[in-house]
Formats: C-alpha cells, sequence, structure tokens
C-alpha cells in the first residue's frame, strides 16, 4: 500500500491532488459519490481561449484511463456514480462502466444550442451523455425526475479555465440528486475543479484529482 502524497490544496471540505488519479484513487477513503468527466477519447483539440488539449484523450488510451481508473476507485457499498461521454463514445463507455458499477440510466444534457459540426448535413450537436450508474441501498434524493436535463447553459468558450469545463450548476444538480448529507464527492478527472466547487456550494465533502497542473 503506497503513501497519499501531500494535497495540492485542502481545507475542511475539498481536498485536490495533483497527479495520475490511477496511483491515488487507491489510498483514498470510499466515496459515496463518483462524479466526473473523463477523457472521451476523442483526441480533443481546444479550439477556445484555453487553446489546450485534453491530456490521455487517445482513442484507446482515453478509454484505458477511465478502466483503469473504475478499477482503481473505492466506493461506498451504496455509491452512485455519474460519468459524461461523447455521442460518439457512449458504447465503449457502457462497455468499460458495466463491469464494474450497474448502469441505471443515460441522461442527456440538453445544451439548448448548437455545437461544432457540419452544420449544412449534420443535426445541431446540442446535448452531451451521462451514464448513471447506482448500488442497491440507496434511493436517488427528491422526487423523482425526467432523463433530460434542460436549464444549465455550458460555459461559453471564452470563459472556460479547461477545454471541455462543465456548468457548475448541472454538476450542482446531480450532486444533490445523489450525495447523502454528510457525504463523500469524488472527481479522479477533476479538470478546472467544478465538481469541487459544486459539492462545497452544498456543503458536501469532495476529493478530485487532476493529471494537468
Amino acid at each position: 500500500m503506497g503513501v497519499l502524497p501531500r494535497p495540492y490544496y485542502s481545507d475542511a471540505l475539498t481536498t485536490l491532488y495533483h497527479g495520475d488519479c490511477r496511483d491515488i484513487l487507491p489510498l483514498l477513503p470510499p466515496a459515496d459519490l463518483l462524479l466526473t468527466d473523463p477523457p472521451y477519447g476523442m483526441q480533443f483539440t481546444g479550439k477556445a481561449a484555453v487553446a489546450a488539449n485534453v491530456k490521455a484523450d487517445g482513442a484507446r488510451q482515453g478509454m484505458r484511463a477511465l478502466r483503469q481508473a473504475l478499477f482503481a476507485v473505492r466506493l461506498a457499498p451504496d455509491a452512485h456514480a455519474y460519468s459524461f461521454c461523447h455521442w460518439e463514445s457512449w458504447p465503449d463507455f457502457y462497455d468499460a462502466v458495466s463491469p464494474y458499477l450497474p448502469i441505471k440510466n443515460a441522461l442527456i444534457w440538453f445544451k439548448n444550442r448548437g455545437g461544432m459540426g457540419d452544420t449544412e448535413m449534420e443535426y445541431a450537436r446540442d446535448y452531451e451523455i451521462v451514464l448513471y450508474a447506482a448500488h442497491p441501498g440507496r434511493p436517488l434524493n427528491g422526487k423523482r425526475t425526467g432523463a433530460v436535463m434542460r436549464g444549465f447553459p455550458p460555459i461559453p468558450s471564452t470563459q472556460r479555465l479547461h477545454p471541455t469545463e462543465k456548468p457548475v450548476s448541472l454538476l450542482k444538480y446531480l450532486i444533490g440528486k445523489s450525495a447523502p448529507t454528510g457525504g463523500l464527492v469524488l472527481d479522479p478527472f477533476a479538470g478546472s475543479g467544478s465538481t469541487l466547487v459544486a459539492a462545497r456550494s452544498l456543503g458536501r465533502r469532495s476529493i478530485g484529482v487532476e493529471l494537468d497542473e
């Protein structure tokens, strides 16, 4: 068993590690909610103000990183999990996640605006898929809602701190549905830290790991 590195940042609610999550995850306490936006395996190249590529995002490298992270992660017996994924690679994500976590739904984040792509020959790329998994024993918080998540606009490309940054409002919604009071939220691919910000705003403890300083 290894020794946890010194946190890059830590306070009463939030802990952030700089490093490879596959090395750090086995050393962390069990999480009640896994909420992450891993490399999509799409060889993403940033075209926004951040002008950066996503690390470990080669077509095979991204899936390998996700599978190895899921093998290493420690979760509570009744943990929930959410993983963002791309419409082109979601079957690979399903295959990667299902051996480790019982998938319940594929949620749709409807962005209500077009995305990149062929504007003449394609329908607008105005959504992302979120795989939702849950172990038995703990229901979702609040009343039952639909699988299409609306009202969470994407962050404008000129304002992002990370090429694929997700809005805090969307992450707060998912944490509110699945993280128990006093529970621990884990994001092994923390990016700009939006999951940690969202958890803090709800008074939840969180741990993030990010490879890119």
